[in-house]
């Protein structure tokens, strides 16, 4: 047995172990715990100090764990740290936070890239991990429907329930791996290098909490929703492949009317509407169906997928009028009077339930109206992110390395809104990838440099990037050093 898998046993058992006179011992297993896991450079060690307070009264709060060395020895400290709380059939390990305040640590905790991997690792967990919507919030207590889930540590919920930030219960040897993650991200923190076994899970669970943070939605995913929902909006930052998955997506369905909408873009486009037609010395008016009219006719007895590209980038409210009421995928006798009616079509609207909606939206355009709530209710909306194994499959190292390091950025330093600026991974792609190695890796360094690179500048030049920009702004300089490394 492992000195961690031992202690993750020990505090399965709770406060049945250790009891009041067994520190020492838990503090020899917990140093022997770091040596198995961690760099034993002396400076790596020397930034730790164990903190080892076990009490034998219910009415006491008992704990075990990590903290920084920058505090006392006892008493109030500051700062994040790992411990766990033993309690009754089981114990509770966290993430918390020193009664006496952020010190050193309120960069981690201030940190969107914290919180966000916190959030992917419990999705990981099933829900099992709780983690605190707001991670500097020290006035918030640890809600009590998540708290009487834990094994019973009243008395730490009564000292600690505020400044616990991320916790997971622990009950059984198979919860060690729901530790391990809140471990080995503690350390990962604080800059100390994992070693062995345990930086071997690390890096695997780090691809997986980025597969987390930005989560794949397959072609079959996004078909199965539309045929159930009718109305679907792919929506996500520019270079995530979301017009090529919708036009794929309509090769599948096998019959489909592509269309994009920019500012122009009319009722009478995408309805019906009146145009002058020359008659003789004078000018008549006909009567023409919209897109969506001519959709609908194509629907007729067969499926059929209306592609909208850039949906937000039209005034949808004019362009839809009245048809808007269609837009509900369980009610197919819905119908609207037409204005004018063009010939061969009914003077009555009605949406045939074998037509599709899928349209794509660009999240990086801040220049456009967010849609408002009565359209938006009407579609279901699939967030597309950057995939992140398509670049490592293309075999340009230093576009995968330049890749890494984007995803990286956005995913540690940017809020919530900066992230959905995150350049995909067509950008770091060659379109023609029947190319020889050279040339495609050329092509790929022209990319960087006249389209992802511009991006880049324009997001910084148009305030974009909020509290990242000093990130952002160092990634730039990186894509720029490294092309011109190149030559």
């Amino acid at each position: 047995m492992t000195a961690f898998e031992e202690l993750v046993a020990g505090m399965a058992r709770g406060r049945a172990w250790p009891l009041t006179g067994d520190s020492d011992k838990v503090r020899a297993l917990l140093d022997r715990v770091y040596d198995e896991r961690c760099h034993r450079a002396k400076h790596h060690k020397d930034a730790y100090q164990l903190r080892v307070n076990l009490q034998k009264k219910d009415d006491a709060a008992s704990y075990a764990g990590w903290i920084t060395s920058d505090n006392p020895t006892s008493g109030p400290y500051q700062g994040t740290s790992l411990v766990w709380f033993p309690g009754e059939g089981g114990s509770v390990a966290v993430l918390v936070i020193g009664t006496d305040g952020f010190g050193a640590d309120a960069h981690i905790l201030g940190r969107p890239g914290h919180r966000r991997r916190l959030k992917a690792l419990s999705r990981l967990h099933g829900g099992k991990t709780w983690v605190k919507p707001d991670l500097l919030d020290i006035t918030a207590e640890v809600p009590a429907s998540v708290a009487d889930g834990w094994p019973e540590i009243a008395a730490a919920r009564k000292s600690y329930a505020r400044v616990i930030y991320a916790a997971t219960p622990v009950r059984t040897p198979a919860d060690g791996e729901r530790v391990a993650d809140l471990l080995n991200l503690f350390f990962d923190e604080h800059k100390t290098p994992l070693t062995g076994a345990a930086a071997e899970q690390w890096n695997v669970r780090t691809h997986r909490i980025a597969s987390a943070i930005f989560p794949a939605k397959t072609e079959d995913d996004v078909l199965a929703l539309l045929r159930e929902r009718r109305f679907v909006v792919l929506e996500g930052p520019p270079g995530t492949g979301k017009t090529r998955m919708a036009w794929r997506i309509a090769e599948r369905i096998g019959a489909s009317t592509r269309i994009q909408f920019h500012p122009a873009r009319t009722y009478e486009d995408f309805v019906v509407g009146l145009f002058p037609k020359p008659v003789g010395t004078g000018l008549a008016f006909e009567v023409r169906p919209g897109d969506l009219l001519r959709a609908n006719r194509a629907a007729e007895g067969r499926e059929h997928v209306l592609v909208i590209d850039e949906i937000n980038r039209a005034d949808l409210g004019r362009v839809l009028g009245e048809s808007i009421v269609l837009f509900e995928p369980g009610e197919a006798d819905r119908a609207v009077h037409l204005p004018h009616a063009p010939d061969g079509f009914p003077e009555t609207l009605r949406l045939y339930p074998t037509l599709h909606v899928l349209a794509t939206r660009n999240t990086a355009d801040r220049s456009i109206a967010r849609m408002d709530v009565a359209i938006r209710r009407r579609f279901a909306f699939v967030d597309v992110w950057p995939q992140l194994d398509v670049v490592a499959q293309e075999g340009v190292d230093f576009a995968q390395a330049l890749f890494t390091d984007t995803v990286h950025t956005f995913a540690e330093y940017a809020d919530d809104d900066t992230l959905r600026l995150v350049p995909g991974h067509a950008y770091f792609l060659d379109p023609r990838p029947d190319l020889g190695p050279s040339e495609r890796a050329s092509r790929v360094a022209r990319r960087l440099e006249f389209e992802l690179l511009p991006l880049l500048r324009d997001y910084l030049d148009e305030r974009m990037c909020g509290s990242a920009s000093d990130a952002v702004a160092g990634l730039a300089d990186c894509v720029e050093s490294r092309l011109r490394e190149r030559g």
